[in-house]
This record gives C-alpha cells, structure tokens and sequence, in this order.
C-alpha cells in the first residue's frame, strides 16, 4: 500500500433518523473542516478525486466534499439516512451499504472518510482493514472517533445520570480481535493494523451550542450510548432525567 494521510477519529437509525438529524449530527458536523483537510479534499491540484464518505448519514459531509469539486460516492446501511443524504447531497453517489462489507473493487478511492463511523461497528478491525482494501495507493484517509470518557458529552451526560439515580444497561464488549481502545494511541493502532502508514492521530477542540430541548430529543430517541440508557429507563426515571438535563452546561 502506499503512503495516506490519517486524521483522528453501523448503528442503524431507521427509526431516529429526524431525530439524528436534528440533532446529534449538528455536533458531528464540528470535525467537518478537518476531515475534508485530512482527506486532502482541499488540495486544488488534486481535485476532482474520487471520494468515499463511509457512514455518510445526513450526508453533509458529502455534500461539502462535492462542493469542493470531489467526486463523491456515499454510503451507509440505513435507507432512511440515505432519504436523508438524497436531499442534503443531491449531486454524491448514494449506496445503501455499510462495513466491512463494501461493494467496491479495490483500490477504488482516491480518499476514504469515515466520520464517527469507525467505533460504532460490531467488527471495527474488519470495518478499517475493508477501508484500506478501497482505498488506491497513495489515498488520503481521515477517521474521527469519540474517545472514551474524554469528551465534555460524556461528561454532562454522566452528571445527568448520576443526579436521576438511571442505572445504565450493561456494556457489551466486543470481542479483542475485534475492538480497539478508544484513544489517540488505540486508533493508531488500529489503522496501523489494517497496513497503514504514516499515521497522524490528534485531538479535534470545537464549541457546539444547542437548546436543551434538542440535547433531549436525540437521547430520548435512543441515540448513541446516552439514547441506549434512556430509554431502558422506567418513565418515572425518564421523567426526572427531563428534569435535571441542565446539568453540565
């Protein structure tokens, strides 16, 4: 394989896809400018590329790849995500499809994103080792991950938890041939073990602002780990959830 670029970093929404939307896809958005950077999006001499946008969801992401003059091919597995990406990225190639199992040759991609995508799959070794199957040689490729307990989501959501009395669901591991650790080294590793190289891991800082109501609305639908503990809860619980959710502004 040849040199990429790396920057740091499927559930399915059917259901929640509006919600999502409107929601937790706007704090999503935040890494945006630095994977379009990380995918060399930017580099006017190189464009128009080949795109890949793995997990596009919304689709705002690929819409601003072709914006720049990309040729963007998008997928994921939700078809309700992908009635959204018709609207929002009218000019990208949509599929319906998701990792590991991608229904392109190899070598296909001048540039592979995968926002946010990665530390959701039920396999994210197999996920990243099928990225670097469609990636060309000499491809850019920029993956963001939530990092594990690092971020100031997680925190404000711990506190809401803890002020209820919600007891979260038991986590469930992924088996280690499988997972990685959700850290700068641990993604790393991960894409080093799909056969990459050159790999530039950092962290990613940006302010999302957003009503309260709509911190609610995307975990009350059952979105990401917090939605997973919502929505397990009894209604009393949920009530008082509704009750406390300032916390951590």
């Amino acid at each position: 394989m040849g040199t990429r670029d790396m920057t740091n970093g499927s559930v399915g929404w059917t259901d929640v896809a509006d919600a999502y939307a409107e929601t937790f896809a706007l704090l999503c958005a935040g890494t945006f400018a630095d994977v379009l950077a990380g995918g060399g999006i930017y580099e006017a001499s190189t464009i128009p590329r080949r795109v890949l946008d793995v997990g596009t969801g919304t689709g705002a992401l690929a819409a601003l790849a072709t914006e720049a003059g990309a040729e963007v091919t998008a997928v994921d597995p939700d078809p309700e995500m992908l009635r959204i990406a018709e609207r929002t990225a009218p000019n990208a190639r949509l599929h319906q499809a998701g990792l590991p199992d991608l229904p392109f040759s190899d070598d296909s991609f001048d540039a592979v994103l995968a926002n946010f995508v990665v530390n959701h799959l039920q396999d994210p070794r197999g996920g990243m080792v099928e990225i670097a199957r469609v990636a060309a040689p000499g491809a850019h490729i920029a993956v963001t991950i939530w990092p594990s307990g690092q971020n100031a989501q997680s925190r404000m959501w711990a506190e809401v938890i803890e002020a209820s009395g919600a007891i979260p669901p038991p986590s469930v591991r992924l088996p280690g041939d499988k997972d990685f650790r959700r850290t700068l080294d641990g993604l790393s590793d991960l894409l080093a073990s799909a056969g990459l190289r050159d790999i530039q891991a950092r962290s990613l800082r940006w302010t999302h602002r957003a009503e309260t109501d709509s911190l609610w609305r995307g975990a009350a639908a059952g979105i990401g780990g917090i939605g997973k503990t919502v929505t397990s809860q009894s209604p009393e619980v949920r009530a008082d959830e509704v009750r406390v959710r300032p916390l951590g502004r």
